[in-house]
């Protein structure tokens, strides 16, 4: 797989975290940020953003599934909260953007 960015972690899902599921496969979830420069105002800038891969172990095989996300912020600090968040409540990558959108809004989240 391409470089994704800086590893940040990986959970597992396990069976309680998907309750309205059958599903009895292994489940991890890996977490990135990405990293990458550009320009704002003219000025040179880093930019943050987010990868997220589900990797579901299905017999001998590895379903993977990925959704990734760049220049949300050009604050590290910022990035690395978020990451947490993420991690802690177990985001997929189908879920990253709309829960993404709403911890935007909190407070907690706001500004640089």
């Amino acid at each position: 797989m391409k470089n994704l960015g800086t590893y940040y972690g990986t959970t597992l899902l396990q069976e309680k975290d998907a309750r309205n599921t059958n599903n009895k496969n292994k489940i991890e979830l890996e977490y990135y940020r990405i990293k990458k420069h550009g320009f704002m105002l003219t000025k040179r800038k880093t930019f943050y953003g987010i990868a997220v891969v589900k990797k579901e172990y299905v017999e001998d095989k590895i379903k993977m599934e990925k959704n990734i996300i760049n220049k949300i912020t050009t604050s590290e600090r910022k990035i690395v909260n978020i990451i947490e968040k993420l991690k802690k409540c177990k985001v997929t990558p189908v879920a990253l953007e709309d829960v993404l959108t709403d911890l935007m809004k909190e407070p907690a989240f706001q500004g640089e």
